[in-house]
Parts: structure tokens; sequence; C-alpha cells
């Protein structure tokens, strides 16, 4: 019985036209070959999956092929340094794993080998994979062999963080960046795959592949692998997603709306029928990542700046869970808890809500929306807090929508967030923010430098900022005071630090 053979190592590019989106450096390295400047250190970036590895094993193939004709870059794949190559055999390419060997040890012990003559080619090649892991001392032992390596030497230098690579380094290096994947590339290549296996998968499970591999070309390639086995008949996409973990984006599509509205019972819901149907949890997080990213470029397009201003919120805390979940000693429980959150945010505090428009002509001006600090709350009583009288005085018509809620998404969320209580309106060049509270109304005007810059910009230069505050009845204010915890800013800052309200202490 034969030993089986992962898909990837199988496909792995044994020549440069099979090295599928790396055209700029494929050409490159080509021109190097053919002409004879092959440089004695190259630096290959570039995210995981996307050919690094690949392309420095091809280079050397190239380098030491005997059978390679003399205005062709392509190895001939049948010379015995090619042969050996493939095959992993050969004496003349080294390959470093710089995460397992990364201590000044193993590059002192390198540096008197690269003494050694090739044992069969020009050339001995020597590819140091996922190098940013070195530490420094192991660098500065490098640096000087890069600097003047031997002449039968070319180093190649792999990384996923090229940040991390000393200056020094990558000065003494050619650089090239490779790409990720695009989902049409994937597609193509998995479906070369497939044709040559033998193996039927529709063209929809190949889209949800490429999707979730996520530019990552080794990652697609073991993906299709995984459905291999299930080969009896056509792959569907039902049976892919099954396989691979991926809940149904219609459920998810469902689980965000719940979280964007507020309903934190029904997402919580929501999210146990997708758990129930076999999704992983990463996938999950990711599907609800790219729902939020659809719906904030749709929002944005259409100007709806309070949609977007929601949405980019949500987005940014799924951002740090895809992080998160991965550490986690319990990522269900802290993927529940994450979208509860959101939701009860969401439900309680609207971020820059919409104020109404102006009347039309012969209408009735409406009254401004005035939303409770305890909406949103469980057990809260929104009738307990009664809408505070208006002045007396006519109710000017509101500042234009777009231009207040332009204002807010300017400043940083803490001063953000002292504003989100405010209702604006216009009277001749004045700028009027009412307020319902003291401690918003005396925090707003202590941050006035944060906001005069964004209020000439919409208004003009000679606008002037009037600071009110609404008197509440008095049955209204003995009735129930504002918690802490309802307050804006304070939700503000436990949702941007993830963190929950332990104490309450009165001033000094």
């Amino acid at each position: 019985m034969s030993e089986y053979q992962s898909l990837y190592r199988k496909y792995r590019s044994q020549t440069f036209a099979d090295l599928v989106g790396q055209d700029a450096a494929s050409r490159a390295l080509q021109g190097a070959i053919v002409s004879g400047r092959v440089a004695h250190a190259y630096l290959f970036s570039g995210s995981r999956g996307t050919g690094k590895t690949s392309a420095a094993r091809l280079l050397a193939k190239a380098v030491n092929c005997t059978g390679r004709a003399r205005d062709s870059a392509e190895p001939c794949n049948r010379c015995q340094s090619c042969v050996e190559m493939t095959a992993g055999a050969a004496l003349d390419l080294i390959e470093i794993d710089a995460a397992s060997n990364r201590g000044i040890d193993e590059i002192r012990d390198l540096r008197e080998r690269v003494n050694l003559a090739p044992a069969l080619g020009p050339k001995k090649i020597y590819i140091i994979d996922e190098a940013h892991m070195l530490t420094e001392p192991a660098f500065n032992a490098l640096l000087k062999t890069l600097e003047e390596p031997p002449p039968h030497v070319v180093f190649v230098l792999c990384t996923t963080d090229a940040q991390k690579i000393p200056l020094t380094v990558i000065g003494r290096c050619q650089q090239f960046v490779f790409r990720r994947h695009g989902e049409e590339q994937i597609v193509a290549r998995l479906s070369h795959i497939a044709a040559a296996e033998k193996v039927q998968v529709d063209p929809e499970a190949m889209r949800l592949i490429a999707r979730t591999a996520q530019g990552s070309m080794r990652d697609a390639v073991g993906l299709l692998d995984q459905l291999v086995p299930l080969a009896d008949g056509p792959i569907s996409l039902e049976s892919a997603r099954s396989l691979l973990g991926i809940a149904d984006p219609r459920l998810l599509d469902g689980l965000l709306d719940d979280v964007l509205a507020g309903r934190a019972a029904e997402a919580l819901a929501e999210l146990e029928r997708v758990y129930a149907g076999g999704a992983e949890l990463r996938q999950v997080v990711r599907g609800l990542m790219e729902g939020a990213r659809d719906r904030l470029v749709a929002a944005v397009t259409k100007g709806d700046r309070a949609t977007a201003t929601r949405l980019s919120s949500v987005l940014d805390a799924l951002l740090h869970l895809d992080g998160e979940v991965r550490r986690h000693a319990e990522p269900r429980f802290l993927v529940e808890a994450t979208l509860a959150r959101l939701a009860v945010e969401l439900g309680g505090v609207e971020v820059a809500r919409p104020l109404p428009t102006s009347p039309r002509s012969g209408e009735e001006p409406e009254a401004p929306h005035v939303p409770s600090p305890l909406a949103g709350r469980s057990g809260g009583d929104e009738t307990a807090t009664p809408v505070p009288t208006p002045s007396p005085s006519p109710t000017p018509a509101p500042a234009p929508v777009d231009g207040w809620n332009a204002v807010l998404e300017k400043m940083n969320r803490t001063v953000r967030a002292v504003y989100l209580d405010a209702q604006p309106e216009v009277e001749d060049g004045t700028l009027v923010l009412w307020f319902r509270y003291g401690f918003h109304h005396k925090k707003a005007q202590e941050q006035s430098a944060q906001l005069m810059p964004h209020v000439r910009e919409w208004l003009g230069t000679a606008v002037k900022v009037d600071y009110r505050l609404r008197e509440q009845p008095a049955e209204s204010r003995a009735a129930k005071p504002l918690s802490p915890e309802d307050d804006p800013l304070v939700r503000e800052v436990v949702r941007r630090f993830d963190g929950r309200v332990t104490k309450v202490k009165d001033a000094e």
C-alpha cells in the first residue's frame, strides 16, 4: 500500500509557471537566473500560504539545475539535482526553521558550515523559514555572513512578519513581497487539482473554500484535501459547509440582526442554533465580521451615519473577538458574552441617533425625541422618567441631521460620549446644546475646546455654542435617579475597555 501524500505536497509548484499569483516576484527571479545575477541574499515576506517557501525552493532548484535551457529559468525537473531537491534529499538545499532554531548557537553552527563547498551544484542555498523568530543576538551573528557570504552561498529568508526583521538585515537582502491570492486565483487552482484527482466539487463549494482560506493557497488546498474523502459523488455546498464548520449565512444574518436591534436574548438563542449546526467558533466570528463589514459599506454609501457608527463599533468589537477566540480558555463563553454585551449596549443607548428632519410647509414641527436613559435595561420602566417639558419659548428648527452626526464622528470616543445626550438646535448663528442632566452639562463645557473646531467647520467660524440644561420636573427627579451604569460616558468606557462597574463612590 503506497503512502498517501497530502494534496498540498503533491501539487506544490515545481516550475515558475506553476507559481500562482506572484507574477512580479516570479519575473524578477527568472530574470536574475537567466542573466546570472542571482543575489547572495533574498527576503521573501508575506502572509502565510502565499508561496514564499515554494519560490525559495524553485530558486534553489533552478540555479543548480544541469538540464536547464540557457535562455530559460525553468528547472528541468529531470536531472539529479532537480530530482533530489523535489524529494527533499538534496545536500545543497538546507532548510532551517527559525521558530525552533532561533538562538545564537544555531547561527554560529550555520556560519561554520557555509564555508563548505556544494556537494553537487554550483550553489548551496540556505532557506531560513519564519526568520523573524530569530533572537537579536542570532541576527547579529548572521549579519556579517549576510554582508560578505562565500561566493557559492545564497540565503533566502522567509517571513510572515517583515516588521520584526532588523533594518540592518533587510538592507543586505533583495526583498520581494508575496501578495494574498484572490478568490478567483484560488478557485482556478482548486479546480485544476480537483480535475487531476477526478473529484467533482460544486462551484459554490469551491468559492466557499476560497473565501474561507482568506488568501492562503496552502490553506485552500488543505481544506480541499479534507473534502476528498467525501468524494463518493459531487461535493455539495452543504456538505462542504458542514465538514468545514461554517455556519449557514442566513443564520449569521439573523444573528447579526438580533445584535444590531438590541435583542440580546434572541441573539443568544440564534447563536445556540448556529452551534447546534456544527459551526466552528472562529468561522462564526469571521462570518459576523463579513456581514458587519458589508452592511457598513452599504450604510456609508447611503450616507446613513448613525447606522455606520453603530456598525463600526460592532465591527471593531468583532475584530478584537477574532483575535481572542484562539487564546481564550472558554471561547464559547467569550463569544456569547461579547454578543450579548453588544446587543445590550445597542439596545440601551443609540449611537448618534438621527435627529428629526425639519417640518414640511404647513405641518406642525415635531418635538425632538429624547430617549430614556434606562431604555434597554432589563426590567427598566421607560415611563419612570418623563420627557422634560421644553422651554415655553418657541422651539427653533432642529439642526441638520448629518451636520451634528458628522461633528460627533470627528471626536474621540471619550469626548463623544459626553455629547451623546445633547439635543442640538441652531438659533441665529448659535448652536444651542440642550442637556437633560447636570453631569453631562458640566462635562460638555469642560470639553468645549475639543468640540469647537468641528462646529466651526460645520457652521462657520463666527458660530457660538450655548450649553443649556433642561429643567427637570420635581416628580421626575424624585422618581428614579439616573444610575451610573446608565450614563453614556460610563457605558462608553465600559465598552471600550471591556470592563464592568463594581463599585460606585461619591466624589470627595
